[in-house]
């Protein structure tokens, strides 16, 4: 008779952390960039907190994740009538322990926000724009070139910003683009912070104002314009010019539509049209020689039935008032509040019940890394 021996009932031993640093700094670097993964990292042993605490390994961390920072939240814009100038207050999306207080950040009081890119905001203020960086509440501020000024009170100015990682981690880039209520012909210039200096006023004729903030697509932004005609006006980086781009008739856009540049999967330009109750995704757009933009319709989502809502009476009307390029999220205004969506998977947040204020701006960075 072959007598077994007794099965050992003793859990094995829990495996042990390495100890090796290269390891555990290729280990660290991929924990989600959220706020509160390194500091919850840095409670393990004293040896994470030395590794998590280093600033290069900070650096690291940020270069590993530089492609998607996390939505921190969004300000939203509200005219005083007191002050007569624009208040902008943060509202946290994230959940806890990663939810960011929303009196940590305090927007300059002065001046109308034009945009955030790469954790930066653009402000523009009598006759300076306003680059500042929440996270560090670093502010600096450029006068604009002598032709921008002349009769400012006829002209109307918009924006972008940028990090300019070539130059350092302080550098940044700025695209200033102006026009006067009586013409249309748009004017536009490029900052760059390590020169100091302006570069050469461009000028495009035009066919409206730029209604929205800028989407960036490779080298190129896109700034909305609707009048009459749909389109966008494209500013190309890389040799700083601009083009009209209108939008195919093919395209189904009726006069209460409203429009989003978007930032597609694969890198690409697309658009949202919003009409009542429904959004439209369009994708895999070409820009013919005669600057006219085609695309595929891609989805079709039903708001109404997304979001829960009766068509009838809860969602009569909706519009696209924000858009963060990097995680693809769309913040919809309805008359029953504010949604915020993930254009992937369709996930969708109500971040605020008060549909009086229109202007959402998306805010996403590293934080406090």
């Amino acid at each position: 008779m072959i007598k077994r021996r007794p099965t050992s009932t003793l859990e094995p031993p829990p495996a042990s952390l390495p100890d090796n640093e290269d390891i555990l700094r290729d280990i660290l670097l991929r924990l989600p960039p959220l706020p509160s993964s390194l500091p919850r990292a840095s409670l393990v042993s004293k040896l994470w907190y030395r590794i998590v605490s280093d600033p290069g390994f900070r650096r690291r961390f940020r270069a590993h994740h530089h492609k998607a920072p996390p939505l921190l939240g969004f300000f939203s814009a509200d005219f005083d009538d007191e002050l007569e100038t624009d208040l902008h207050v943060f509202t946290p999306t994230l959940r806890a322990p990663d939810r960011i207080p929303p009196a940590r950040f305090s927007c300059p009081s002065k001046g109308s926000l034009l945009g955030f890119r790469h954790g930066l905001a653009l402000l523009e203020c009598g006759l300076k724009a306003i680059v500042w960086d929440p996270i560090t509440n670093h502010q600096c501020s450029v006068d604009f070139p002598p032709e921008f000024n002349a009769n400012r009170q006829m002209r109307i100015y918009f924006g972008a910003v940028m990090r300019d990682d070539s130059a350092g981690s302080n550098s940044f880039k700025l695209v200033m683009l102006f026009h006067t209520v009586f013409e249309r012909t748009m004017y536009a210039s490029v900052y760059e912070s390590e020169v100091g200096k302006w570069g050469e006023i461009i000028s495009t004729q035009t066919f409206s104002d730029i209604f929205k903030p800028s989407v960036m697509v490779g080298n190129k932004l896109y700034f909305l314009i609707l009048y009459r005609s749909n389109g966008f006006l494209q500013f190309d980086l890389d040799n700083h010019s601009m083009a009209v781009i209108q939008m195919s008739k093919d395209i189904p856009i009726t006069e209460g539509s409203d429009v989003q540049a978007l930032r597609t999967q694969d890198g690409g330009l697309g658009f949202a049209v919003v009409s009542k109750h429904r959004m439209q995704l369009w994708g895999k757009t070409v820009i013919s020689g005669d600057n006219v933009v085609r695309g595929e319709l891609q989805k079709t989502i039903e708001l109404d039935q997304l979001l829960s809502l009766r068509p009838s009476t809860d969602i009569d009307q909706s519009s696209v008032i924000g858009y963060d390029e990097v995680s693809n999220m769309i913040f919809i205004w309805t008359t029953m509040g504010v949604f915020m969506i993930q254009l992937e998977s369709m996930k969708f947040t109500k971040v605020c019940e008060d549909t009086s204020i229109r202007g959402y701006f998306p805010f996403a960075s590293f934080y406090p890394c």
